[in-house]
């Protein structure tokens, strides 16, 4: 059996204002509740948000850094290949390739005579 209770509620107009000023409040109190969970959730997505962006952003500019550092790279090696391949043209000339051999090891052709003398600015092979 269920025991009946000997406390009565009263009915009248003091007690349904408490009643419903405590229900106001309780009300009140779920929705900041309801309102600070909500708004901590906003926060916390877009300070995930804005690490992400902050990370990308520094990881973009390094790799604009690491491009711009290899297309530098790559003007110095393609002017070097030009600057190499100018060079192989010219020793496959004939004409260049023996002025070059003449003057640089004082090769002389036969019948011929070189004299070096001490103002020459010649390319000397022992000249370091």
């Amino acid at each position: 059996m269920v025991k009946r209770s000997k406390i009565t509620q009263l009915d009248n107009q003091y007690t349904r204002q408490a009643n419903q000023h405590e229900h106001r409040t309780h009300l009140s109190k779920q929705r900041k509740k309801r309102a600070l969970k909500i708004i901590g959730a906003f926060c916390l997505v877009f300070l995930v948000l804005g690490v992400q962006i902050v990370h990308a952003k520094n990881a973009m500019s390094q790799t604009n850094v690491q491009i711009a550092r290899q297309q530098q790279k790559l003007a110095r090696v393609k002017q070097t290949h030009q600057d190499l391949n100018e060079h192989v043209k010219l020793l496959n000339n004939k004409d260049y390739l023996e002025n070059l051999i003449r003057s640089k090891y004082y090769f002389a052709k036969s019948g011929e005579t070189i004299y070096s003398l001490p103002n020459d600015k010649a390319n000397d092979v022992t000249a370091k």
